[in-house]
C-alpha cells in the first residue's frame, strides 16, 4: 500500500464513523490527527452548509495509524510526521496536509478554539 492509498482508506473510513459524520447535512469535516511517541489521537469540526460547526472525534485510529506508518516507511529518512490535517467535502473533494516539525500547528486551546473554528470554517477543501 503507497500513502495515497492509505490516505484514501483514512478518509473513507472518517466518512463512516457515526462520531464524524453525525452532523446532519454536513458540507465539509476538519480533522486534525496526532502521532507521537506514546500517543495517537484525532479530533475536529464539521460544518454545514450554515456554517454551523460541531466538533467530532472518530471513533477508530486505525487508518490514521496505518497512514502514518506508511508515509514513515516511504520518508527517505524514515521519519514520521507530528501532524496531520485532513479536509474532506462532501462531494468528494480532499485535502491533507503533513507537519513534520513543529508539534503546536493547528493546535486548539480554550484561548484559540473559536479562531480554529473560523479558520477551517474560510478554508477550501
Amino acid at each position: 500500500m503507497n500513502k495515497d492509498e492509505a490516505l484514501v482508506d483514512l478518509c473513507k473510513a472518517m466518512l463512516q464513523d457515526p462520531e464524524v459524520t453525525e452532523q446532519p447535512n454536513w458540507s465539509k469535516i476538519f480533522l486534525i490527527g496526532e502521532v507521537g511517541s506514546g500517543h495517537m489521537g484525532m479530533r475536529g469540526y464539521s460544518y454545514n452548509n450554515q456554517g454551523e460547526c460541531l466538533m467530532v472525534s472518530p471513533g477508530s485510529l486505525e487508518k490514521l495509524e496505518q497512514l502514518h506508518d506508511v508515509m514513515k516507511e516511504e520518508n527517505a529518512s524514515g521519519r514520521g510526521w507530528l501532524k496531520c490535517m485532513i479536509r474532506i467535502s462532501n462531494t468528494g473533494d480532499v485535502g491533507a496536509d503533513f507537519e513534520y516539525n513543529d508539534p503546536e500547528r493547528w493546535s486548539h486551546t480554550p484561548e484559540n478554539y473559536k479562531e480554529r473554528i473560523a479558520e477551517y470554517a474560510a478554508m477550501p477543501v
